[in-house]
């Protein structure tokens, strides 16, 4: 964005705030150096191609975009749908993502493979993501070149597992100009699992959120940036869908609503709401200073006062991390876009070229995801079904133009299309559209001109508006929708995603099963560990034995009293085991009450004695048995039978410090 209207000493202003040093990440800067950098950026032949013919073609078939001609890219069964593993991933890692993804697979694979088997991809071994690969390599590989997308090859939405140090953000920017693309990256299985489990249970189950979008825009005293976006972007992007959405509830909170904790209302169980999008500073860190990784692209708010009033480091009070997003928060089913610095992740290298003023350079140990929109993934109580952020600077010229002012038609028209029920990949055609003219118009006014005699202010805007259209990212998977519906109200006790609800081996919706620890010798009992005190913590269960080990000073015979009546209790209940797995088509309805669930219906049974005999109970469908179920069922008789047995592990090191203390009395 263009700070003063005078040509020779315009200043382009940046987002972004270094959290160590509390000035702007990147200073404002001319047209002049921004024209020199453009100009040093090299250009790769195949790209260059890409774009050009991704440009002729928006401009003959305006309703396609990325997709062939005759396809729907709202129906998976037409468009396809397919996940790209990358080679370097190792054997045992990806047979546990894989599983872990199981259920988000199997969904897609039922959508997708429904009339062509094809039309449903794994990109695996040869197919993966090679080392240093190039985009075109890789449509090589699956018999595609330049052009739309066609799934009879390669299918339309695709998903990228894996880490940007191991598939590098370009590989996803190139691809991105003829495909629908998203990535995911977690550090646990569990993650995996949770996202994937969110995703479909959302549209499974249909899960209906109100129709409710919330624009958050922060307005920062004395800085430019935040004040131009919340006037430019927030305010009419929030008139314009609210006018034309008349089913939709669109609100905007600026400036005195748009503090740290006004966010975290917003995300909270009663008023997070489907869509969010949110402009802000993010925040940026120095390589190897220890918030990067964690904080860098959190989210400014209106806490922060300015550059004029605050100096030096930025506090966390100022803004929202993934750190603030607990389980108090709520964003089960929501579709969020951050528009913030960093808001999706991190390039080891600046993009950033400079020429003749300075050398690129490294920015972070390493390539990496954003913790905040991961977090929003894989919320313990259910995760966002996608984030839109944006990875490296973000850039005013995505909403104001030089020349003409606010430009807001690739966003309107990307959010028009997610309200009007697209996936999101095909919703955000509209900003590779945009990158795609962008390129080949900065490619040809580059090749038709000198330094000496270039236009700078609009070479500049140019190479800016064009990085900025490049670097948005999906994190999650590109073919997921809004959920919503017509209730008036929150339904989100309606269905309740990942939430557990387990208790003496009850469970509705399954979790992800720990591994397996191992068991102790039989000889060998576990250790007894002592407290000092009822608050000492443990990183183990400790069954409530720690409150009466707190109470010794009461006389050593009431303590073992009570040891004995709780070890007795104990293996009393561990006798038998008992798993039931109910189902409800409407959560609201259930309650839990005397051991029992009503308002649910009892599908699946087992019984286990301490002594290994087994009653169970298989359900049926038709007078098949019911596998998706039995199988939800059979990963909670693991679980519990974990649990028993740690249960007795306690007990028997428990029994065992008992015995001690006894001989020692």
């Amino acid at each position: 964005m263009v700070k003063n209207s005078s040509p020779v000493d315009q200043e382009m202003i940046f987002n972004g705030i270094n959290g160590e040093t509390g000035s702007y990440d990147l200073e404002p800067q001319t047209p002049q150096i921004i024209a020199s950098v453009a100009r040093g950026v090299p250009v790769d032949p195949d790209h260059r191609t890409d774009v050009a013919i991704r440009r002729d073609l928006d401009a003959a078939q305006e309703d396609h975009y990325g997709l062939r001609d005759g396809l729907d890219p709202k129906e998976l069964s037409q468009a396809g749908w397919g996940v790209i593993f990358p080679k370097e991933m190792p054997e045992k890692e990806l047979a546990g993502v894989k599983d872990a993804l199981k259920p988000l697979l199997d969904h897609r694979r039922e959508q997708a493979a429904r009339e062509k088997e094809h039309y449903y991809k794994e990109c695996l071994g040869d197919g993966a993501y090679q080392p240093k690969q190039s985009k075109g390599e890789f449509l090589a590989f699956h018999g595609r070149g330049p052009g739309p997308a066609d799934p009879e090859k390669l299918p339309y939405y695709l998903l990228i597992v894996g880490d940007p140090q191991v598939v590098p953000y370009s590989f996803q920017y190139q691809l991105d100009v003829q495909y629908a693309v998203g990535r995911i990256h977690f550090e646990s299985l569990e993650d995996y699992y949770r996202y994937a489990v969110s995703v479909v249970e959302a549209e499974k189950h249909n899960y209906a959120l109100p129709r409710q979008a919330v624009f958050f825009g922060a307005a920062n005293q004395d800085d430019r940036a935040t004040q131009l976006s919340a006037k430019e972007l927030v305010t009419p992007l929030s008139n314009y869908l609210s006018k034309k959405h008349d089913t939709w509830k669109v609100q905007s909170t600026l400036e005195s609503k748009a503090y740290k904790a006004d966010l975290g209302k917003l995300l909270s169980k009663d008023q997070a709401p489907a869509l969010l999008f949110t402009a802000s500073h993010g925040m940026s860190f120095p390589s190897g200073d220890p918030r990067q990784l964690p904080h860098q692209g959190a989210l400014l708010c209106q806490d922060w006062p300015g550059p004029k009033e605050h100096k030096g480091r930025i506090p966390e009070d100022f803004y929202f991390s993934a750190d603030d997003l607990t389980e108090e928060n709520n964003v089960l089913g929501m579709l969020a876009f951050l528009f913030a610095c960093y808001g999706a992740g991190t390039p080891q290298m600046d993009d950033f070229y400079r020429k003749a003023y300075m050398e690129r350079k490294d920015i972070a140990p390493h390539a990496f995801l954003s913790r905040l929109p991961q977090r929003m993934l894989t919320h313990p109580k259910g995760g966002a079904l996608a984030v839109i952020g944006h990875v490296e600077r973000a850039w005013g010229y995505s909403f104001f133009w030089q020349g003409v002012g606010q430009d807001l038609v690739t966003f309107e028209s990307t959010l028009d299309r997610l309200m009007d029920g697209h996936p999101l990949g095909s919703a955000l055609e509209y900003f590779n559209s945009r990158y795609a003219e962008l390129a080949s118009d900065l490619t040809s006014e580059l090749d038709e001109t000198t330094e000496e005699h270039q236009n700078a202010v609009k070479i500049a805007g140019m190479w800016t508006a064009s990085n900025d259209a490049r670097n948005y990212m999906v994190m999650g998977d590109p073919a997921v929708r809004l959920m919503v519906g017509d209730a008036a109200n929150d339904q989100r006790e309606k269905t309740a995603i990942i939430e557990i609800l387990s208790q003496n081996g009850h469970q509705v919706i399954p979790q992800k099963p720990e591994e397996p620890k191992a068991a102790l010798p039989a000889d060998e009992p576990a250790p007894v560990e002592t407290a000092s005190g009822a608050d000492q913590p443990t990183g183990e269960e400790d069954y409530g034995l720690l409150d009466i080990g707190a109470n010794i000073g009461g006389g050593v015979k009431k303590f073992v009293d009570k040891l004995g009546d709780f070890l007795s209790n104990a293996l009393e209940n561990a006798a038998s085991l008992e798993v039931k797995t109910y189902v409800s088509d409407n959560m609201a309805d259930v309650k839990y009450e005397s051991g029992q669930f009503t308002g649910a219906n009892l599908r699946a049974l087992t019984r286990i004695k301490i002594d290994g005999d087994t009653d169970i109970c298989v359900p049926e469908v038709d007078g098949e048995i019911d596998t998706d179920l039995w199988q939800v069922h059979i990963d909670m008789v693991k679980q519990a039978q974990e649990s028993r047995t740690e249960l007795l592990k306690t007990v028997v090191s428990a029994a065992s410090g008992l015995a001690g203390l006894l001989k020692g009395g």
